[in-house]
């Protein structure tokens, strides 16, 4: 008996250390490059592909980011699982020519400014909340 509850116990923790912290949230948020240009998107000549600057609607559930906008016809979705229990890291998802991008949060959860990189530029796109 005081195995078999060791066990179950062991296992739920062992499945524990995988949850996030990135609890479930919406909200509004406007993307636009790192500082309004940023030196490392052709010298801030374009917001950069394929995000540019818009108001986005972004879902938080579980370990799944959602940020869709109706300005540029698009919907992205990542993995968050690679989350710290802080709620710092990065996320991978592919856009719609199937290359990478990157997704980075600072620690914190709920609804706030997150950083996105492609796989082909160097351009730095920030989602902030809309005030």
């Amino acid at each position: 008996m005081r195995l078999g509850l060791f066990l179950t116990t062991l296992i739920g923790l062992a499945g524990a250390s995988h949850i996030s912290s990135a609890s479930d949230a919406s909200w509004v948020a406007v993307s636009g490059l790192e500082n309004g240009t940023s030196p490392y998107c052709a010298g801030g000549q374009f917001n950069g592909p394929p995000f540019g600057q818009a108001d986005w609607q972004v879902d938080m559930k579980g370990n799944t980011l959602t940020f869709a906008s109706r300005a540029t016809n698009r919907s992205y979705t990542v993995d968050l699982k690679a989350l710290q229990p802080d709620g710092s890291g990065k996320g991978v998802g592919k856009d719609d020519k199937n290359r990478n991008f990157y997704v980075t949060f600072d620690p914190g959860s709920g609804a706030r400014s997150f950083e996105v990189t492609d796989s082909i530029t160097s351009c730095r796109t920030v989602f902030a909340p809309k005030a």
